[in-house]
């Protein structure tokens, strides 16, 4: 098993939120990643939500999600200087036949040790990925279901 590694994502002035409430059928869903090109899922990776949320084994391990935000100040974060900020809808998901796991459900999932993929060893872990769920409003899209030659049409048709 890889080195676990913890990075601090707290926010240093990170702007408050502009909207009381995100739209499920309304709202878009934003991503900071590489300004060349998306994060390329790996669906047969480990579907932990722990280590996905916790960068556990670090960064560009491989990972079964995609985090993306109800705030597009989040993705810029995430982005950084030089990266590029995704958007995409919760329609646009389910029709690349891709899930979609509201935050509302990553809460749900995220409590004591953990409820089926949120389940883990650590009780403070799961807390503290709660807690990042909760701070940067994720959701996670789950290609765990796409066939791994699938992937690069998905994520083109998925994303503007």
């Amino acid at each position: 098993m890889g080195e676990r590694v913890m990075l601090d994502f707290r926010p240093t002035a990170m702007a408050t939120p502009t909207k009381t409430t995100w739209r499920q059928n309304r709202d878009p869903l934003w991503r900071g990643d590489a300004a060349a090109s998306l994060t390329r899922p790996t669906p047969t990776a480990n579907k932990s939500l722990v280590r996905h949320i916790l960068y556990l084994d670090g960064a560009g391990r491989p990972s079964p999600y995609h985090s993306t935000s109800e705030e597009q100040a989040v993705a810029q974060r995430f982005a950084g200087r030089d990266g590029h900020i995704y958007s995409t809808s919760v329609r646009k998901v389910r029709e690349a036949g891709v899930a979609h796991i509201s935050r509302i459900q990553l809460l749900g999932l995220l409590k004591g040790k953990g409820k089926g993929e949120g389940k883990w060893h650590s009780a403070f872990e799961v807390m503290q990925a709660r807690k990042y769920v909760e701070l940067w409003q994720e959701h996670l899209l789950d290609y765990s279901g796409i066939a791994v030659p699938d992937i690069d049409a998905i994520l083109a048709g998925l994303y503007e």
